[in-house]
């Protein structure tokens, strides 16, 4: 039960959403080390200076990271999810407001907002991600290294409403987030397992009405960032199909629970590329079960999860019509 509660954590975002849901972008990477009471650490390479990066409401300050909607695709979504942390708290503490726009280029470049204001709190859900963002750095180190619990990583979940549907392209997410009082709210960095600041990163941060690229100790970093559709928005207002027939689907495994082994199906309307790929509750890829080219039709594949510790995971379909996941419990 202590196994299950723990692994828990950042996608307490999302089980809260129907399994019809349509996740366009699950970009997380956060876990390095285990940490405070054996919860999951989030720990930037030594080298590295900063824990995040600075977007509180109170001092007009933002974050921007791209993501790009594939070729010949559309999306159609109603829900983000960032995260944040204010340093010297607990799990319980909550963000109050969160302010979100999307751009239709880099901002600060050229890019022009083409949705959302600097006004409309868009918070309809926090929580503790149950991770926790750490240092090594020895002028940190009364923060207490990585079993600190001064920084509790919390998911926000933000309402794009109305739905927006985009086209082909690649946007900006760009958010400014405040608390109680008024000290620097703090956006963690993705950083990947092994302490390693994942490589091509764009992330961008306004300081005193000026956009600039963000960078730590000549690292480009990114941030964390999910995009969900929930199946209200999609069918509201639509999604591309063939004779009323969605261009792919991932049906639910089975069995579900399942020890061992189980069945994952998915249907594609036309021949193309496809991808399988397995998430634990803390955005690490896993397994790759399926990744090739295949004929329209119907498909099954067996995924074998002797290896993996028992817990909840996530299997997600990658096909040019978009993304979809859905949540399995292996139970051994």
């Amino acid at each position: 039960m202590k196994k299950l509660l723990l692994l828990a954590c950042i996608c307490m975002a999302i089980s809260t959403i129907a399994f019809s849901q349509r996740v366009y972008l699950a970009d997380t990477a956060f876990t390095t080390d285990v940490g405070y009471g054996g919860a999951p650490a989030c720990c930037n390479a030594p080298h590295m200076l900063y824990n995040g990066w600075n977007n509180a409401r109170s001092k007009y300050e933002w974050v921007a990271d791209a993501f790009t909607v594939p070729a010949d695709s559309t999306w159609v979504f109603d829900t983000v999810i960032v995260y944040q942390y204010k340093y010297n708290t607990t799990p319980s503490y909550l963000f109050l407001n969160c302010n979100l726009q999307i751009y239709d280029g880099a901002p600060g470049l050229g890019g022009a907002v083409i949705w959302g204001d600097t006004s409309t709190n868009r918070i309809s859900s926090t929580g503790f991600t149950g991770i926790y963002k750490v240092d090594v750095l020895p002028a940190d180190s009364s923060a207490g290294g990585l079993t600190g619990n001064l920084r509790p990583i919390m998911y926000l979940k933000l309402a794009v409403s109305p739905a927006l549907r985009l086209s082909a392209g690649t946007y900006w997410l760009s958010w400014s987030a405040a608390g109680p009082g008024t000290n620097n709210e703090d956006v963690p960095q993705k950083v990947l397992p092994g302490r390693v600041n994942p490589p091509g990163q764009m992330g961008r941060g306004e300081y005193g009405g000026v956009w600039q690229y963000l960078i730590d100790s000549g690292n480009a970093v990114g941030f964390n960032k999910i995009i969900i559709g929930s199946a209200a928005a999609v069918a509201t207002l639509g999604v591309p199909a063939i004779n009323n027939q969605p261009l792919a689907t991932l049906n639910q495994n089975t069995p579900n629970p399942f020890n061992g082994s189980t069945n994952i199906s998915f249907y594609t309307a036309q021949p193309g590329y496809a991808r399988l790929s397995v998430y634990n509750t803390i955005g690490q890829l896993v397994a790759i079960p399926f990744d090739a080219n295949t004929n329209a039709g119907h498909h099954q594949v067996t995924f074998n999860a002797d290896n993996l510790p028992e817990g909840i995971y996530y299997y997600q379909l990658n096909t040019s019509a978009g993304v979809e996941s859905k949540q399995m419990l292996l139970v051994k």
